[in-house]
């Protein structure tokens, strides 16, 4: 008969989720579960090259089914390891050490890269501080510094009037959507009239609404609306006459627009809002700042705003009547997103410039999830002569 006697009777080893420090030897520094298991899977898998461990990363998670917000944690610890084994001289195989010769180490290795699904509490500090998301907080403040008058003033006035530390339900949502709009009024009548500090009150709104929205059932609509109108009255503040530069307002106003966009902020608005800010005048710095922050978005692989700013180039075009950069940038959008490409078409069309038109559909013309709209849009404009 079995029994318990010579087994050891201590308690039972608490789990070990990934952020806690390795407790065996390893060279000189601090280094977590994830670091080795990240340099053990490098070694044993891609020959210790960190490159070929990137590549096979989106490969083997779910067989390359796992991306964006899922995959990126792990891509923003990989970064954030790579650069701190440069700061200490080190390689994958001198941070594994005898690890890969423990086969359990081995197996717990590959299983927590490669596929097992990664919870909240799994997460190091660089898995939840992820490329896209100090872009994001980057987007609602980062340009703050730099107005004539901070939004941070008007901005922590309105959130002493809502709680954005907690979810809230639909008709809460609706009741906060109401205090916003009555602490705004208040704060643009104060304001006075003057452009400065009108700027910052409703750029502090715009903030505080997408930030309200994530954490809101806007089930509704009605924050969502709120923030259209936020959006559209931000627009429309005479900046200039706030004498704030052209290049901090202009690429504060790209940024924060992808954030409002998220939550429909744009919405059938999106030439709008660059006529009412008066994009005519600067629209080659305009396609400068777009053309920079695709640079970052691209090198932070957030795939999706890189698109979306170029989306805002073509809106800032349609706005500005700047038929003659259409094809350009139709060329960059590909077929991808096709709103932007029917914004430029309608544009062509209504000028009279049916070239224009049909050049903006065959330079898109490529493989892209709309690739089909842009063909239909093409024969269509055949048959009715116009493209």
């Amino acid at each position: 008969m079995e029994t318990n006697a010579g087994k050891p009777s201590g308690r039972r080893r608490p789990p070990v989720f990934g952020p806690e420090p390795w407790p065996h030897a390893a060279p000189s520094g601090r280094w977590t579960y994830w670091d080795v298991w990240f340099a053990v899977v490098c070694v044993v898998d891609c020959g210790s090259d960190w490159d070929e461990f990137d590549a096979r990363l989106p490969r083997e998670r779910s067989r390359g089914m796992m991306h964006g917000a899922y995959l990126e944690p792990l891509w923003s610890h990989l970064l954030d390891l790579r650069e701190r084994l440069t700061a200490a001289r080190l390689g994958a195989a001198e941070l594994a050490g005898e690890a890969v010769r423990d086969p359990k180490v081995v197996a717990r290795a590959r299983a927590k890269v490669w596929k097992q699904p990664l919870e909240g509490r799994a997460k190091t500090e660089a898995m939840c501080s992820t490329p896209s998301r100090r872009l994001s907080e980057r987007a609602l403040t980062g340009a703050w510094p730099r107005f004539p008058v901070s939004p941070r003033g008007p901005y922590e006035a309105l959130v002493q009037g809502v709680d954005l530390d907690r979810h809230h339900g639909q008709w809460a949502t609706m009741a906060l959507a109401e205090v916003l709009v009555e602490i705004t009024v208040g704060q643009v009548e104060a304001a006075g009239g003057d452009p400065a500090r009108l700027l910052a009150v409703r750029r502090a709104a715009l903030t505080c609404g997408v930030r309200a929205l994530r954490v809101c059932d806007d089930s509704c609509g009605t924050l969502g609306e709120w923030l259209r109108h936020a959006v559209a009255e931000y627009a429309a503040v005479p900046w200039r006459q706030a004498s704030i530069p052209a290049e901090v307002f202009w690429g504060d106003f790209l940024e924060v627009l992808g954030e409002a966009d998220d939550f429909g902020g744009t919405f059938r608005q999106e030439t709008e809002v660059f006529l009412r800010a008066g994009v005519q005048g600067d629209l080659e710095l305009v396609e400068d700042l777009v053309a920079a922050l695709h640079r970052e978005y691209t090198a932070a692989r957030w795939d999706f705003r890189a698109r979306e700013v170029l989306g805002l180039r073509a809106y800032a075009q349609v706005a500005a009547g700047a038929v003659d950069r259409f094809t350009a940038t139709a060329a960059l959008l590909g077929s991808e997103d096709w709103q932007p490409l029917d914004a430029m078409v309608v544009c062509a069309l209504r000028r009279g410039d049916a070239t224009a038109a049909r050049a903006v559909l065959r330079a898109a013309d490529r493989p892209g999830f709309h690739q089909g709209w842009v063909r239909r849009r093409a024969r269509e404009g055949e048959q009715e002569g116009h493209t």
